[in-house]
């Protein structure tokens, strides 16, 4: 019997201010269950992110920075998405 894993689904994760600047785009596509993976994926897709918005070690955002995630904002990296998920990431200081 052969057991098939589905692959986590596609997020789409809009990006604002800094983060959108550092990545020179608006919307990322990547994949994931969690704000975590999601975050850990942004990280691959996103290399220039690492330091300023997402931490090289953890691959977790950094101070100051936030989810937005079915209008709720969270820096829970445990945070289920639904199938075909968006979020937005931003600064969480005023003036983004």
């Amino acid at each position: 019997m052969t057991f098939s894993v589905a692959a986590p689904p596609a997020v789409a994760v809009e990006l604002f201010g800094v983060p959108r600047l550092l990545a020179a785009q608006r919307h990322v596509v990547v994949a994931g269950r969690t704000l975590g993976e999601v975050a850990g994926a942004l990280a691959g897709a996103c290399p220039a992110l690492l330091g300023p918005v997402l931490d090289p070690g953890t691959g977790w955002l950094v101070d100051g920075y936030i989810f937005v995630a079915g209008e709720r904002f969270s820096r829970d990296p445990g945070r289920v998405l639904g199938e075909g998920a968006s979020v937005l990431l931003v600064s969480s200081v005023a003036g983004g």
